[in-house]
Parts: C-alpha cells; sequence; structure tokens
C-alpha cells in the first residue's frame, strides 16, 4: 500500500469551506448550514471561481488533477466528465465519426452508443454474439471480415460488460493495428480493473476509452472519465466534449474523481482482494446449499444464476431487500451483485445467512424465467440498420409489432442494451420481455415503432 496522493480539488473546496465565504455566486443554495442539513456536499458545492479550476478550459487544480490522472492510467489525455459515461461515449463515438460512416460494435452496447449512430449518421456493422447461460458474448475475431472495409472507422467492444464479461482485447488491439483502424472501448463497468486486473483494463489496449468511476470506485454517481491514448483522436475528442459535456459541472463530482482514482492506486488492490476473496469464500458456503454462485472474470462481479439454482430469481430478491439487502438488478435469470473496495467482508456474510434463510423457508422451488435481458433466440435482421432507422414507420401496439420490422431499439434497464435493434424482426418472446418488466426504453404507451408495411408506404 502506497501513500496516497493528495488530492487537489478536494483539498481547495474545504478550504473554501472553512474559510466561511459570503457566496454571491451560483449555485442558489448558498452553501448554507440551512440546506447543508439537507444534502450534507452543499458546502463544496460551487462554481467556476479564481482558486477552482475550469474544467472546460483545463486551468488550474482541474487541469493539475487530470494530468495526475492520466499519468496513474497510462493515458496520454483524461478527461474529466461530470454528467455520467453516456456522455464520454457520445463524446468517443463523435471522434470516431471523424474517420468512416461504419463501425463495428457488439449488440449489447449500452444506448448510449445507439444514440450516438443516430446522432452521427453513423452505420453499424455487428460483431458475432453467441448466447452461453442467458448472457451475450463477443467474438472479437469476427471483426476482421469487416476491417478491410474502407468505410469503417474502427471497432467498439464492451468490456467489462453488467455480467462481468471481458472480450480478448489483445486480439482486438492486434486487428485493428493491423488494418489501421481506431480500438474504442466502452468501459463504463471498468474503471477498477486499472488497479486490481491490470491485463484486463481497457488502456491497455485502446485507443480511446471510457472509464465508468462510480459503479465499482468510491465517486459520486455520475463520476467518469474520457480517456485518450493516441494523440491524433485527442482534437476531435474533445471537440466531442465541448458538444456534450456541461458547461456547469459538479466540483464536488470532479473532487470525487480525483479521489476515487487516488485512493484506488494506493488501496486499491488491497482492498478489492479483500472484497474477492471473501465473495470466493461465499461462494463455496452457498454451494452447500446448492447455489450455483457465478464469478466472472471482472471479479467485481457476483452472480446468483438462479436457473441453476433452482430458485424463483424475483422472490429471492424481494426476500433480500426485505432484510436490507439490496443488489444492482435481477433479469429473471441472474441475481447481479457489484463489488467495490468498500464492500465488508460482513456484507457477503450477511448475504450468505440470508440466502440461506431464504433456501431453507423456500426449498427448491420451479424456476420461473421473467425479465430477461435478451431473448433465448436472437432476433433476426431482415434490413440494414441505417435503412430501418430512415425507413417510413408507424407506433402500433407491441402485440401487433410481432413479426413487424423494428424501426427504433428498444429493450430494459439495466442493463441497457436493447432486445430487438433496429431493422431486425420483433418477435413474441421480445415482446414478452418488455411486457413483463416496468424499466423499459423504446415504448412509448406501450406502442413500438416499426417499419411501414411495402403497401402502407
Amino acid at each position: 500500500m502506497k501513500e496516497m496522493r493528495k488530492p487537489l480539488i478536494l483539498t481547495a473546496l474545504k478550504k473554501y469551506a472553512d474559510d466561511n465565504p459570503v457566496r454571491f455566486h451560483m449555485p442558489g443554495h448558498k452553501g448554507s448550514k440551512e440546506f447543508a442539513t439537507i444534502f450534507s456536499e452543499a458546502q463544496y458545492d460551487i462554481t467556476e471561481l479564481s482558486f477552482s479550476g475550469c474544467l472546460t478550459s483545463g486551468e488550474g487544480v482541474v487541469a493539475e488533477a487530470e494530468t495526475a490522472v492520466a499519468e496513474i492510467l497510462g493515458a496520454h489525455r483524461s478527461h474529466f466528465v461530470t454528467d455520467g459515461s453516456s456522455i464520454s461515449v457520445l463524446a468517443m463515438m463523435y471522434a470516431l465519426s471523424k474517420r468512416g460512416k461504419k463501425v463495428i460494435i457488439p449488440r449489447n452496447s449500452h444506448k448510449s452508443v445507439y444514440n450516438a449512430l443516430k446522432l452521427f449518421g453513423l452505420d453499424p456493422l455487428f460483431l458475432e454474439c453467441v448466447q452461453e447461460d442467458g448472457v451475450l458474448h463477443q467474438r472479437v475475431e469476427s471483426a476482421e471480415k469487416y476491417l478491410n472495409d474502407g468505410d469503417v472507422c474502427g471497432l467498439l467492444i464492451v468490456s467489462p460488460d453488467y455480467f462481468g464479461q471481458i472480450p480478448d482485447l489483445r486480439l482486438a488491439r492486434d486487428l485493428t493495428k493491423k488494418y489501421g483502424k481506431i480500438l474504442a472501448v466502452d468501459g463504463a463497468h471498468g474503471g477498477h480493473l486499472r488497479f486490481v486486473q491490470p491485463e484486463d483494463y481497457a488502456g491497455a489496449f485502446a485507443d480511446v476509452w471510457v472509464d465508468g468511476l462510480h459503479k465499482t470506485m468510491p465517486c459520486l454517481t455520475q463520476a467518469s472519465l474520457l480517456n485518450v491514448s493516441d494523440p491524433s483522436l485527442e482534437g476531435d475528442v474533445a471537440e466531442g466534449l465541448s458538444l456534450f459535456r456541461t458547461t456547469s459541472p459538479s466540483y464536488p463530482i470532479m473532487a470525487s474523481i480525483e479521489y476515487g482514482v487516488y485512493f484506488a492506486e494506493s488501496e486499491g488492490a488491497e482492498r478489492f482482494a479483500a472484497a474477492f476473496k471473501g465473495a470466493e469464500e461465499i461462494k463455496a458456503t452457498l454451494a452447500e446449499q446448492g447455489y450455483e454462485i457465478v464469478i466472472p472474470r471482472d471479479r467485481a462481479k457476483l452472480l446468483v444464476d438462479c436457473e441453476k439454482s433452482h430458485v424463483n430469481c424475483a422472490a429471492l430478491n424481494a426476500f433480500l431487500e426485505e432484510r436490507g439487502i439490496f443488489c444492482e438488478f435481477f433479469d429473471g435469470r441472474y441475481l447481479v451483485l457489484m463489488l467495490s473496495a468498500h464492500t465488508e467482508i460482513e456484507h457477503l456474510e450477511r448475504l450468505a445467512r440470508a440466502m440461506t434463510e431464504y433456501r431453507e423457508k423456500a426449498g427448491k422451488t420451479a424456476y420461473i424465467a421473467q425479465k430477461q435481458c435478451i431473448c433465448r433466440v436472437l432476433p433476426k435482421r431482415i434490413i440494414g440498420y441505417a435503412e430501418a432507422e430512415s425507413a417510413p414507420c408507424e407506433w402500433v401496439s407491441a402485440r401487433q409489432a410481432v413479426g413487424r420490422i423494428a424501426a427504433e431499439s428498444f429493450g430494459i434497464f439495466p442493463p441497457c442494451y436493447p432486445i430487438v435493434v433496429s431493422g431486425e424482426e420483433i418477435t413474441e418472446e421480445a415482446v414478452q420481455i418488455i411486457e413483463e418488466n416496468e424499466n423499459v426504453y423504446g415504448i412509448k404507451n406501450g406502442k413500438l415503432k416499426v417499419v411501414k408495411e411495402k403497401n402502407e408506404r
């Protein structure tokens, strides 16, 4: 464990708050004691001042912090983003769009990637994905058939995904270098890997990549980094950020980005290792109770395979919540739990006790599949993505949409990637999935957007 660096932004904010200033600046709560009793971080919530630096122009303590973080991550440049990894993805995709009109992506790309396709007129070429035990796996080798296309700007990989899968990043790098293309990585779930599994860290391979920090690092929600290793991309990345990133960044979030990276550099390996060891121990304990626990390559994920465990996923989740244990999400088959450097052994032991109690009360109940993230048989592509997005369309009820061609992708969140992608056939199973889930996107008032039949155009 090495000594932690002094956080520059947080130090500046603390000094300002300790001086008890009179605030004739934004925001309107003025850091008042009355407001701070409700929102404790209010004293650090400021705007750009003479001492605080500026995110959009990269001055002062903000610029110094970004430089230090880039050094730690091995990046040419690291940009702080306080409005979530979706903005980082948009800026990254903007940079790619300057180098071609086609991009290779996996179908389980985040909704923000699909938004970028629309915004920048990019035509996606889909990486082959295979479903194994209800989880999509990206087949990186399938990208090579597209990489010699002169219109292809690059390859985007999701690593790790919501289920902890990490594709072959080394192969992705080798293939893109072979054909002179850009390798972009959406690592919204992988900010911790630099410190605990550097061999799987996106920054070891990518030309440009997103680090989502709030998911697994000690950072505030919406903390993200957009990193560049290829200097030739920096101008377009910066331009993309200027288009999409807020002009009113949160100083508490910026401070937490810097703090989180310094903390992970200092204590991350040891603290994560303790959490991972505890997860392995409860996996062994729960195996004796008949639970199938999956620890994927990204060990910050812990998956309960409810199908193989013969338990009702929704019922188990509800039982845990009744005992004050809240998981990230469940999809009908898997209960997904996320670990961090602040996951305590006692938390894992409490989880094991509750799951043991559930097994004793419920026994081996029938597994009920519901609220899946993907169809068991992936939908068939009928027309191209871009063609579907631009074709004459109409909104019809979900049931009437069965057998029609999707004109807009739709899915559930989390994990916020599509069940059916534009240009694919809408299946009965896909409609059933969205009907069984409250958190859906791409559906409005029970209706889906479909391509008009030729005789209707």
